[in-house]
């Protein structure tokens, strides 16, 4: 295991989350993964040292746990429990900011790293895990309880997706945007008169997998 993973992991949770995102422990693991990722694009090794594997939903590291606790002893890192009983989901803080530059060591590695927060720091827990099981060449390759081969990652990132220019005039942008709206008053009408609907509990039970997934996997 990597030394600097001591200082690494606070400077990142407190990077996160003074952005307004939230770090759990899965949350923070797939981040992990994602520098390793990147880190290997650029000089053909993982920087944190773990030993991944394809595990359930995703890449993990059985060092990770230990590792973790370990932060929060130390006091380097603060976890705090789900204010939602149900959920045994835990959170984590630092209790003062820990700055990310220098830790590294030079500006390609920062820049690949801040990258990677900056993309993923406020996003869910669900968006990483998608992301990372399907668009990352380990996972792509990987074999279920099998560990992770990194070599298969090729030395040029994939090309960023990128929005093109609408040539669609502003007047007929406001036209459609007109007819959608009547269009879809006029079908919802129809819908109420003719069907109830009840709203699936989607949330509650992509929440509880969630705090499963954030729990001890040893």
């Amino acid at each position: 295991m990597n030394p600097a993973l001591s200082q690494i992991v606070p400077a990142m949770v407190s990077y996160v989350t003074g952005h307004d995102g939230y770090v759990t422990k899965t949350k923070l693991l797939k981040l992990l993964y994602l520098f390793d990722v990147e880190y290997y694009r650029l000089h053909r090794q993982i920087f944190s040292g773990f030993q991944w594997k394809f595990f359930h939903l995703g890449p993990w590291a059985r060092e990770f746990d230990q590792f973790l606790e370990g932060l929060v002893a130390q006091g380097l890192l603060v976890e705090s429990s789900s204010t939602r009983r149900e959920y045994d989901t835990k959170f984590y803080r630092t209790a003062e900011p820990f700055e990310m530059y220098g830790i590294l060591g030079n500006f390609k590695d920062e820049a690949a790293l801040k990258l990677i927060l900056d993309t993923w720091g406020e996003s869910s827990t669900g968006e990483i895990l998608d992301y990372v099981y399907f668009r990352t060449e380990p996972m792509e390759y990987g074999v279920r309880n099998e560990q992770l081969d990194f070599s298969k990652i090729p030395d040029q990132a994939p090309p960023m997706y990128e929005r093109h220019q609408s040539v669609t005039t502003k007047h007929e942008v406001e036209a459609a945007r007109k007819r959608f709206r009547e269009e879809s008053a006029r079908r919802g009408q129809a819908s109420s008169e003719q069907t109830v609907i009840t709203p699936p509990n989607y949330d509650e039970e992509f929440f509880a997998a969630l705090a499963k997934l954030d729990g001890p996997q040893r």
